[in-house]
C-alpha cells in the first residue's frame, strides 16, 4: 500500500511517501543532495513486507517547504526526529537508509542519537571526507556548486539526466529524476533545491568529517559503496571503508561494481537482496 501526504513539523511541511502496513517497525529513507524521496521508489515496495517505510523530500528539495537556513547537520537530523514523532514514532528506534549527502545524515543520526536508531544503511557516502577531494572551501565552492540550469527547456534536461545517468541510464527512472525540478513552466525549468540552500549543505558535508562519529554508532551499520562501471575499487574508497569497519566496530562493508552512484535506481535488486540479509 503506497500514500503521500504533508506533515507538519514545527513550521514546516514535509512532503512523504510510505509503503506498508501500520503496525511495523520503522524505517525511514533520506534521500541526497538535489534529489527527493523519489531515489527509493523502486526498493521501497519490497522493504515493506518487513517495515513501515517512509521517505520523505528533505527540507529545500522537492515538495517540501524550503526554509532559508537550518541545513547544517542538527538541524536536517532533527526534522527526522520530529517527522518520526509526528508519525507516532515517539519512542521507537528506527532504521535509517541514507544515500550520498543522506547517508552523511543517517551516520550523523546514528551517532547522536544511539537509542533512536535501530540499524543504519550508507549507501554510497558518508565514509569520504569531502576535503579530500577539495582541501579549501574555495576549492569545495567551486566543485560543489549546483549547475546552473539557466533556459533549459524539459527536453534540456532530459538530455542533461541522460548524461549525468550514463551507464546506469534507465527510462523508467527519468521520471524520478524529473522530481528534481519545478516543471510548472516547461521553458525555463528550475531545480527545486536553490543555489544558496544548496551550497549550505555543500559547505556543511565540507565540513562533516565521518571519523569523528564512527564510534558513536552502537547499532548495527552497513555501508554499500558503488564502483562505476569499468572501473576498480578506488584504494583510497577501501581505506576509508576499512577505517569505517575498524572505528565502528559494528559495520560491515558492501561492494557493488558496475554500478552508478544512484544505486537505488541503476541496480534495485541487488540492492534489495543485500539489504534484505542485513536487515533481516
Amino acid at each position: 500500500m503506497h500514500s503521500t501526504r504533508f506533515v507538519r513539523v514545527g513550521d514546516l511541511q514535509f512532503y512523504v511517501q510510505s509503503w506498508g502496513e501500520p503496525g511495523r517497525p520503522p524505517l525511514f529513507l533520506v534521500h541526497g543532495l538535489a534529489s527527493t524521496s523519489h531515489m527509493f521508489d523502486l526498493i521501497a515496495e519490497p522493504l515493506a513486507q518487513h517495515y513501515s517505510v517512509y521517505a520523505y523530500d528533505q527540507r529545500g528539495h522537492g515538495q517540501s517547504d524550503k526554509p532559508s537556513s537550518g541545513y547544517e547537520f542538527e538541524p536536517i537530523a532533527r526534522d527526522l526526529d520530529q517527522l518520526a514523532t509526528a508519525l507516532g514514532y515517539v519512542d521507537q528506534p528506527l532504521t535509517v537508509i541514507g544515500h550520498s549527502w543522506g547517508a552523511y545524515t543517517a551516520l550523523y543520526y546514528a551517532a547522536t542519537r544511539p537509542e533512536r536508531t535501530a540499524k543504519v544503511v550508507l549507501l554510497d557516502g558518508g565514509i569520504r571526507p569531502l576535503r579530500d577531494l577539495f582541501p579549501t572551501w574555495a576549492e569545495g565552492e567551486v566543485g560543489l556548486a549546483p549547475p546552473p540550469y539557466i533556459d533549459m527547456s524539459v527536453d534540456d534536461i532530459k538530455r542533461f539526466i541522460r548524461q549525468w545517468q550514463a551507464a546506469g541510464y534507465r527510462p523508467e527512472t527519468e521520471p524520478l529524476a524529473l522530481t528534481v525540478f519545478d516543471l510548472s513552466d516547461p521553458h525555463n525549468v528550475h531545480a527545486y533545491l536553490n543555489r544558496d540552500n544548496n551550497m549550505q549543505i555543500a559547505r556543511a558535508l565540507w565540513e562533516f568529517q565521518p571519523t569523528d562519529y564512527y564510534a558513536r554508532v552502537r547499532c548495527p551499520m552497513l555501508i554499500v559503496n558503488a564502483v562505476d562501471p569499468g572501473k576498480t575499487i578506488d584504494s583510497r574508497m577501501q581505506a576509508y571503508a576499512e577505517q569505517a569497519e575498524t572505528l565502528s566496530r559494528s559495520a560491515r562493508v558492501h561492494w557493488m561494481l558496475d554500478t552508478i552512484h544512484d544505486i537505488p535506481w541503476h541496480r534495485p535488486q541487488q540492492l534489495i537482496d543485500v539489504l534484505a540479509d542485513f536487515l533481516d
